[in-house]
């Protein structure tokens, strides 16, 4: 048997596959050799231990006794005399069990994507898909019709959790439905899953005026507020409801970022505590934190530092590496403008409450008191996700 002809067919014919399928036997496969009188199979743990070495009359093995894993395998034909002609190169195999996936859904309602009325700026927006049997080789997919949101990143951070980012900035408002497809497995749908809404803006704001403008003019309501409510017990109560209705700015993203030097005559400075867990800060300590944690390098935006992971011209790219950063974001939501990301933000807090984010609980307590501001569709939401606030025993 000519040694050269068995090398050219291996190089050319191996083909290493695995299979995954829901009923059957897990195999790997290779295209058979001309005139082999069997073959042989190795298959290495990547430390280099050696768990099958094994002759057979087959171009196909059984790994079902393999625990899934990341192996290496190569295989030789075998001559007349039962010897390895010649072996293959050694390739990857890696074994995964691809089970039908699950969704869980947190809330009934879907999950809220902002996009702007101009498309000058991106709006790239996190979504995470919790469930089961997630696979690196998972694939995601959020549409409507033959219309697709453009997923610029996809991160599986377990078998049970998907982090998104999705890119709505051209998107058609409306709802998409939510495809998740393991390997050999049939795609499991939940309708409705996000909802691509524009943002709305404030009538309030001037538009000519900067941004830093709008703020300073808003410091200066609430101070004059203040002062009213100093002389007047009975219109505190009014004039704080007015406070807490007042935007932040006109978009999110415009939170303060400078901390006001000039603070209200009848309340004393507040200085942000050093060592102190954000989830145990107050309210107005919160408050103070947003102003001062400032992306200098990262001028486009007024969203914390903290809360970044790249800055872009045109978008930035958010850090929810622990769960303390994507708290902090959410309430930077609470506090925006925007009723949308409130809404958001109310249905966060509700279902990641342990431990209790004291600044948030403080936040939507303050919301709920002056509820009469609120638009019906806020004052619902508030006055579902609350309660659930309070009760949390997770």
């Amino acid at each position: 048997m000519n040694r050269s002809i068995y090398k050219t067919s291996i190089f050319i014919l191996l083909v290493v596959t695995s299979l995954f399928a829901e009923e059957g036997t897990k195999l790997i496969a290779w295209k058979p050799i001309p005139d082999a009188n069997g073959y042989q199979i190795q298959i290495k743990e990547k430390s280099g231990k050696l768990v099958l070495d094994k002759k057979i009359n087959t171009p196909y093995h059984s790994i079902e006794e393999l625990p899934s894993g990341i192996y290496v395998v190569r295989t030789a034909p075998l001559n007349l005399f039962k010897k390895p002609a010649v072996w293959s190169n050694w390739k990857d195999l890696e074994i995964i069990i691809s089970e039908p996936p699950q969704i869980v859904k947190e809330v009934e309602k879907p999950i809220i994507l902002p996009k702007t009325e101009s498309n000058q700026e991106k709006i790239i927006s996190p979504v995470t898909i919790q469930g089961e049997h997630f696979l690196d080789a998972t694939k995601v997919d959020l549409s409507k019709k033959d219309v697709q949101l453009p997923i610029v990143s996809k991160e599986v951070k377990s078998s049970e959790r998907i982090e998104l980012k999705v890119d709505t900035t051209d998107a058609i408002s409306g709802p998409y439905d939510l495809t998740v497809t393991n390997p050999y497995q049939k795609p499991k749908v939940v309708k409705n899953f996000v909802q691509v809404e524009e943002q709305k803006t404030d009538s309030n704001m001037d538009p000519k005026l900067s941004t830093k403008d709008n703020l300073e003019e808003i410091k200066k309501n609430e101070r004059v507020k203040s002062n009213l409510d100093h002389t007047d017990q009975s219109s505190k109560s009014m004039n704080t409801a007015k406070q807490n209705s007042i935007p932040k700015s006109q978009d999110p993203s415009n939170i303060p970022t400078k901390q006001s030097t000039n603070v209200a005559t009848n309340k004393q400075k507040i200085t942000l505590p050093k060592g102190k867990p954000f989830r145990d800060y107050s309210y107005e300590e919160m408050l103070v934190f947003l102003e001062t944690d400032v992306a200098v390098n990262c001028k486009n935006t007024k969203i914390p530092a903290l809360t970044l992971s790249e800055c872009h011209k045109t978008y930035v790219i958010l850090n929810f590496s622990s769960e303390d950063n994507q708290s902090v974001f959410e309430f930077y939501k609470l506090v925006s403008e925007n009723e949308t990301n409130r809404i958001s933000a109310y249905r966060y807090f509700s279902n990641h409450c342990d431990p209790k984010f004291r600044p948030a609980m403080e936040r939507m307590e303050l919301q709920w008191k002056n509820r009469t501001n609120l638009d019906p569709e806020e004052r619902q939401s508030l006055a579902e996700e609350l309660p659930k606030f309070r009760a949390c025993t997770r």
